[in-house]
């Protein structure tokens, strides 16, 4: 059963940070410690894989239904140019992050599924463009072809059972994305969240309005997108922007597209901030949020992003099954 089919029968719950967690485990004296890299938890997946499992497990444990693979900032452009990796060098650190999940997987019960973590454009120019989606004169056929290595090694690879675009702040990342799932072969189920202003606004700017419409329009011409495209939602924005965001895409919408959420808790994107966004987080506004969220039925896939750790998917978990369907 796909994660489509089994998402319009109950939620799902996705696992929460991975860079707050490693900074837990990993001193920042370490050559791993992941904000003295541009790698990020790659960093990490390549020097000791076990701490990235490590991690996954404790979300498993928690009760997430998914992974994420630690590839957000493992781009091939990234890896060639802080890596020197040729494209079979950038497959091989692809297919350990893949591995390292279903390893995780394997020491607990019941079915869990891998996402192929696919960042944007901006985790590659490291000044912040994932939060503004100022990407220069860097346009859809550019990011085309930044993305199509990575997105076909998922795509084509046997243990990934979703495609995850994290954090697209461009409206012209979002016509990337499309272009090249809609002509992916094979194909395979997939997610758009999108890096936001606020619940109305693209980082870039663009009316959500207008790129939901896009996104009904992808829907309505191909059938792969039709078929495969499990939902589109927000990450890695302020929790409290969560159900504005939802109602304004419901409305758009007309209720016709799943969401997938997976906000900061108590963490600005204000990258100035960006030292103190493991330390800020409220278990009882979190509880409260998710409630809220499972009461807006469209919602369907729930995680977290920076400042939260197990204990925030353990309380997903926990009122995700209170609350399904």
């Amino acid at each position: 059963m796909g994660i489509k089919t089994l998402l319009a029968k109950h939620r799902l719950v996705l696992d929460g940070a991975l860079g707050t967690q490693l900074e837990e485990i990993i001193p920042p004296s370490s050559p791993m410690y992941v904000k003295g890299s541009p790698l990020w938890s790659t960093e990490v997946l390549l020097g000791d894989p076990l701490i990235i499992e490590q991690v996954h497990l404790s979300y498993l444990e928690k009760g997430a239904d998914v992974v994420i693979t630690s590839t957000y900032q493992a781009s091939q452009k990234t890896l060639e140019k802080h890596r020197n990796m040729d494209l079979a060098g950038s497959k091989s650190v692809w297919g350990k992050a893949v591995e390292t999940a279903k390893s995780a997987i394997s020491k607990v019960d019941g079915t869990r599924y891998v996402a192929g973590s696919i960042g944007p454009y901006g985790a590659f120019l490291a000044n912040g463009a994932e939060y503004s989606g100022d990407y220069g004169d860097v346009g859809v056929a550019d990011l085309v072809k930044y993305h199509q290595e990575q997105v076909a090694f998922f795509v084509d690879n046997k243990d990934t059972d979703l495609v995850a675009f994290e954090t697209i702040p461009s409206f012209d990342e979002v016509k990337a994305v499309f272009s090249l799932m809609a002509e992916s072969q094979p194909s395979k189920e997939f997610y758009v969240c999108f890096s936001c202003k606020n619940s109305t606004t693209l980082a870039d700017g663009t009316d959500l309005k207008e790129v939901i419409a896009y996104v009904l329009e992808q829907k309505e011409k191909h059938a792969s997108i039709e078929e495969n495209l499990i939902g589109v939602g927000c990450n890695c924005v302020d929790f409290e922007l969560v159900s504005g965001f939802a109602a304004y895409v419901n409305n758009a919408s007309s209720n016709s597209l799943s969401l997938v959420v997976y906000p900061n808790l108590g963490f600005s994107n204000d990258m100035s901030d960006v030292s103190q966004y493991g330390f800020k987080s409220d278990t009882e506004k979190w509880r409260l949020a998710l409630e809220e969220w499972c009461g807006i039925e469209t919602i369907r896939l729930i995680g977290s992003c920076c400042s939260t750790g197990p204990k925030e998917i353990a309380a997903a978990r926990s009122v995700v099954d209170g609350a399904n369907y």
